[in-house]
């Protein structure tokens, strides 16, 4: 894997094109995956989780989905944080460090 990029729901992946279930905010590749991070958008769910960090192959298809640090509903990921290597935000106001080879939480610190 060597170029990745989105528009709207759809991921391009070395000129290969998947059609995803929501909006994308992000993506970077890490661990040789393209690491999505979903926006909300009509179709993210309201009252549970948010299962909103997803890995792709080059074939576009799932590897993992990242594990929340906490099982409050409004748990979701925000961002991958500038500056700090692969580490992301998570709306409960957590740094979130996940092991990019299967979705693993690593570490989280909370920031608030």
């Amino acid at each position: 894997m060597r170029k990745v990029k989105s528009d709207n729901r759809t991921l391009i992946i070395d000129g290969k094109q998947f059609e995803l279930e929501h909006r994308i905010k992000d993506v970077r590749i890490i661990e040789n995956l393209a690491i999505v991070i979903y926006d909300f958008d009509e179709n993210a769910p309201r009252h549970r989780q948010f299962k909103n960090c997803k890995a792709f192959d080059c074939n576009g298809d799932l590897i993992w989905t990242a594990e929340h640090p906490t099982n409050m509903t409004a748990d979701s990921y925000v961002e991958f944080m500038k500056g700090s290597g692969n580490k992301l935000w998570n709306f409960g106001g957590f740094i979130c460090e996940l092991d990019f080879k299967n979705g693993k939480l690593k570490n989280s610190i909370f920031t608030r």
